[in-house]
Parts: C-alpha cells; structure tokens; sequence
C-alpha cells in the first residue's frame, strides 16, 4: 500500500513539473515575440534621435556658440541697414554706395536667421538653408570690403577744402570748411561699415564651415 502511494506521488509530481515546464515552453514564444518590438521602436527612437543630432550645426570648438553666432550675425546684419540712411546723405563721390549696406544687411541677417532657425528646429532643410546663405553672405562681405576700402582711399584723397581769402586765419583753423567736416563724417561711417563687415566675414566663414561640415556629416 505504501509503495503504491508512493509511486503514484511520484507520478504526480513528475505530471506537475512536466506541465510547468509546457507552460513555460508556452509563454516563451509570447515573451520573444513582443522583444523584437520593442527593438525596433527603440531602433526608430534612436535613428530619429541620431537625424536630429545630425541636423544641427557642427560645434567647431568649445568655444564657438552657433547660437551666439547667429544674434550676433544679425545684429551686424541690421547695422549695416542702419548706416547706410546716413551714408546716403554724407556720400558725394560714390552717391550710390549707400545700396550696398542695404543689400549686405539683408544677406547678413538672412544667413544669421537660418543659423538661429536651425539652433531652434534643427532639419536638414534648414541646414542647407544656412550653408548656402552663409557662403553667399560671405562673399557679399568679401565684396563690400573690397569697395568699402576703394571708397575710403577716395575720401581720403580728396581736397574739398577752398581757402577764402575773406575769412580769417582763426576761424578756418578752428571750425574747418564745411566740406573737410563732411567728409570726416562720410569717412568715419564708411570706417564703421568696414569694422562690421570683418566681423561679419569672420562669423559668416565660421558659420559657413560648420554648416558644410554638418551636411558631410550627416
């Protein structure tokens, strides 16, 4: 009697292990079958975050903040709009010359807009946007410094000044002609357009490298 109960204990007792091994052996093609999922939702998560991260402007350095940059960029962009309203009434060699801030502060702030819209919402759309209005932002500046420095050697060479045998010594040496005062001030705005458009060479190189490097990169 005993070793009868005994054997059908045993029995049981293998049935019970069996039937916990089958309901493992069940519940593992369930459990591998929401793994690949899960990979592949964190596959797509980590590609999107790796196009995002690849959209975005290539830090060249530590120290160089493309968001900086761009502030910076239109700023410059805007004081060339700015100077260029005086310029207009100053200028008398080269009467058009007050055109050409107008049209550099435009592409200036253009190139610096695309910089800061690509900080903010980084595509690759708008990446291509700042490379090429940056490139061509840096060649207007190139071009503006070239005529900005042409017209200040004409200023700078030209007498305007004519003695008037009537007016005393004093006053010609203390006052100055009317015409020696106005082209000072012509020379000094064409001088502040010059130092605005180096800058702006400087920040449009800078930009303009990293934007291309970002684009290879990516």
């Amino acid at each position: 009697m005993s070793q009868s109960y005994l054997f059908s204990s045993l029995q049981k007792g293998h049935t019970f292990v069996s039937a916990r091994c089958d309901a493992n052996t069940l519940l593992l093609p369930s459990t591998h079958h929401g793994t690949p999922e899960k990979l592949q939702s964190s596959k797509m998560s980590s590609e999107g975050v790796v196009a995002t991260v690849g959209a975005r402007l290539h830090r060249l350095s530590t120290w160089f903040d493309p968001e900086t940059a761009g502030v910076v960029t239109i700023l410059l962009g805007l004081f060339q709009v700015v100077l260029s309203v005086p310029l207009a009434y100053a200028e008398h060699i080269l009467p058009k010359l007050f055109i050409m801030p107008i049209i550099l502060g435009v592409l200036i702030v253009t190139g610096g807009s695309f910089t800061m819209a690509n900080v903010k919402n980084p595509s690759r759309q708008l990446l291509r946007g700042c490379a090429y209005s940056n490139v061509l932002g840096l060649l207007g500046t190139l071009l503006a410094f070239c005529l900005y420095c042409y017209s200040l050697s004409l200023v700078k060479n030209e007498d305007v000044c004519v003695i008037d045998s009537s007016d005393h010594y004093y006053r010609r040496a203390y006052y100055g002609c009317p015409g020696e005062l106005l082209t000072a001030y012509c020379w000094s705005l064409i001088l502040l357009l010059v130092l605005y458009d180096l800058v702006a060479v400087v920040l449009h190189g800078l930009l303009s490298v990293s934007a291309l490097n970002a684009l290879k990169t990516d």
